[in-house]
């Protein structure tokens, strides 16, 4: 019974998740293959407000996966990015993705979602301002004669190759998160979340903090990438645990063991350190003063099931989106073969 009940689950998250990680995919890709990644890679040596918004457009329309994200901030690093232009661009390819809004709005809702958004810039500009305050690094940059062109194809035909490039490395992780979260969902009862993550109304600051750190200790032990972490945070606020908890968890991709060994290849333990450093302070300051915030507005938060929620109507309308969108995807896919080489940045 146990196993029908798994299966179940997990074939109803997927059900459900399909066009919004097929739509976020293919909009990310077509947008990724009108800019020239190299004309503006020139303009985020220096730390100033033009700079820090390029990084933050160039992450959110880049690739979703956590490894991908890594190897484009080293070379944005190669190519003369400060460290603060390279982590707000990292930071924002991961938690305000086109895909990972689409992702997170299809599990947790609208209200979430521009908390979570709120939450992901305090996060960034915590990281970039952090960053210039502890002297990460100059860069030793590379001379790079590259206009950014694609060599195959046109517009359409590299969009293509970006959405097959990316679902290729992202399949896995996302396929794995929804394992994760329908198997917790199903088999850990929500007595034991109310254990591990304290009542904030009983604990007030220290419930925070708590929270916090475990959302970040989750993340790091769960070795997910940023979308496929979606669904195992849509279960964890299912059940109670408290925004701040559920936002660390969230915006903790880029401190999984992976993500930190293979930094630490890139620019030396030392470096990784501090760049680590950079980030978990930064996750905890942001999740603590958006905890803090709903506390003092007291923001009502709905925290109902959107996946058990969609009946009737709104089971219409994602049979049609799956369909419509899902159908987008496979023929970018398919179309995506043309461009093996790959070309996504």
């Amino acid at each position: 019974m146990v196993f029908i009940d798994l299966a179940f689950s997990y074939a109803l998250l997927l059900w459900h998740m399909l066009w919004p990680i097929t739509f976020g995919l293919a909009l990310s890709a077509l947008v990724r293959s009108y800019i020239p990644t190299d004309t503006i890679v020139h303009r985020l040596g220096g730390n100033h407000l033009e700079s820090a918004g390029l990084s933050v457009t160039l992450g959110a329309v880049s690739s979703v996966c956590n490894y991908a994200t890594i190897g484009m901030g080293h070379t944005l690093r190669e190519k003369g990015a400060s460290w603060s232009n390279t982590l707000a661009f990292m930071i924002s390819s991961t938690n305000v993705g086109i895909t990972m809004l689409v992702a997170v709005y299809g599990f947790l809702g609208i209200r979430f979602l521009e908390i979570m958004v709120a939450t992901a810039f305090a996060f960034i500009i915590l990281a970039y301002l952090l960053a210039i305050a502890i002297k990460m690094p100059e860069p030793d940059v590379t001379v790079s004669t590259d206009k950014g062109e694609s060599s195959h194809g046109n517009a359409w035909g590299k969009a293509c190759s970006f959405f097959r490039d990316d679902l290729n490395m992202t399949r896995k992780d996302i396929l794995v998160g929804l394992l994760v979260a329908s198997s917790v969902s199903v088999l850990m009862p929500s007595s034991w979340w109310e254990l591990l993550f304290w009542n904030v109304h009983e604990h007030g600051f220290l419930a925070w903090l708590w929270n916090a750190v475990i959302g970040i200790i989750i993340a790091i032990l769960t070795f997910g990438c940023s979308i496929g972490n979606v669904s195992l945070a849509a279960v964890l606020w299912w059940n109670g645990v408290s925004p701040g908890g559920v936002m660390a968890f969230l915006l903790s991709s880029l401190l999984t063991v992976p993500m930190l060994r293979m930094s630490s290849q890139y620019y030396g333990l030392s470096v990784t350190i501090r760049q680590a450093t950079v980030l978990f302070s930064s996750i905890l300051l942001s999740c603590l003063l958006m905890d803090y915030i709903l506390d003092s507005t007291s923001i009502y938060l709905v925290r109902s099931n959107m996946i058990a929620a969609n009946s009737g109507d709104r089971a219409i309308i994602t049979l049609i989106l799956n369909l419509l969108i899902g159908g987008l995807g496979l023929i970018m896919f398919w179309k995506g073969k043309e461009g093996e080489d790959g070309c996504s940045i």
